[in-house]
């Protein structure tokens, strides 16, 4: 049997149109045509990391209209197809983690909030070593926000949250500013304000726009269609026959940084239960400093 490190779960990046892809027949052809299978073999070259690409023929907004029993059928025989690779844990594309953490299942799945939080403490710590930041400015949120809060906190820079809808995080930056003495203020999204001594970090899908409009300061965005961070590992994606975006690339690197830190077991995202208290991205971050997996991205986003 071929050793793989990882097995990636995805869907196809366009929605499938037609009769046969409406509610009535998905329910019905589901469980006989659209069955989740092993479609290629995924090769990392110079990381020495070999996965496999595990692909249901369907969309995201077609998985969602299946009904839920089938849906976690259908994952159930991904976690089945993964475990014949003598693979514990699946990376899942990230666009299919609202449904999933909405079904009642408990295999552990990896979707890479975790690499994304790592690698923006790796972007942080190379542009301080390069710049004068006297600011990081985070647009949105990412889970487990107060824990990465609290680790980019030891950084010593001031940080801002900024958001279309600051009152809604008033008891949190509460928490964070006054119980925890994390030094964070949450205001009003103002990109007008941004200069060239912010670094930026875009989470929220609604406003990755403007890392285009922003020319002067450091903006990095980090949502699901996040691209061009990592060029040589985005083109080995493509060349396996992937989207080159954070919403294939931070499943499959966090799987395999769990795995070469030996904490696959223990420290899995896990689908439909509370993430674990000690599930920490400084792991994730030093493994990857290690590895020399860094490299990849920092010259090219800082």
């Amino acid at each position: 049997m071929i050793e793989l490190d990882f097995a990636l779960f995805n869907l196809k990046h366009e929605e499938k149109r037609g009769l046969m892809y409406r509610k009535y027949f998905l329910d019905r052809l589901a469980p006989f045509f659209f069955l989740p299978r092993v479609e290629r073999l995924i090769e990392l070259g110079e990381l020495n990391f070999r996965g496999c690409q595990i692909s249901l023929p369907l969309g995201p907004g077609n998985l969602n209209l299946i009904e839920p029993e089938l849906k976690q059928n259908i994952i159930n025989q991904t976690a089945e197809l993964a475990k014949g690779y003598e693979l514990s844990i699946v990376a899942v594309d990230r666009r299919l983690k609202q449904q999933l953490l909405e079904l009642s299942i408990g295999f552990p799945a990896i979707f890479g909030d975790n690499f994304i939080k790592a690698l923006t403490y790796a972007l942080t710590l190379r542009a301080l070593s390069r710049r004068d930041i006297r600011r990081i400015i985070i647009v949105g949120e990412i889970d487990g926000f107060p824990q990465f809060i609290g680790g980019m906190s030891t950084l010593g820079v001031p940080i801002s949250m900024q958001t279309i809808n600051p009152g809604q995080y008033e008891i949190m930056n509460y928490h964070l500013l006054y119980e925890r003495g994390y030094a964070i203020s949450i205001s009003a999204l103002n990109p007008q304000s941004w200069d060239k001594k912010d670094l930026i970090f875009i989470f929220d899908p609604a406003q990755e726009g403007l890392a285009m409009v922003s020319p002067h300061s450091c903006c990095v965005c980090l949502t699901n269609n996040g691209c061009d961070l990592a060029p040589e590992l985005e083109n080995k994606l493509s060349k396996n026959g992937l989207v080159k975006s954070l919403y294939n690339l931070a499943p499959i690197m966090e799987t395999c940084l769990l795995a070469e830190a030996g904490i696959l077991s223990t420290n899995g995202e896990q689908v439909g239960a509370e993430q674990p208290l000690d599930l920490d991205f400084f792991a994730i971050q030093q493994v990857g400093d290690n590895m020399g997996l860094w490299d990849l991205f920092l010259d090219k986003a800082i």
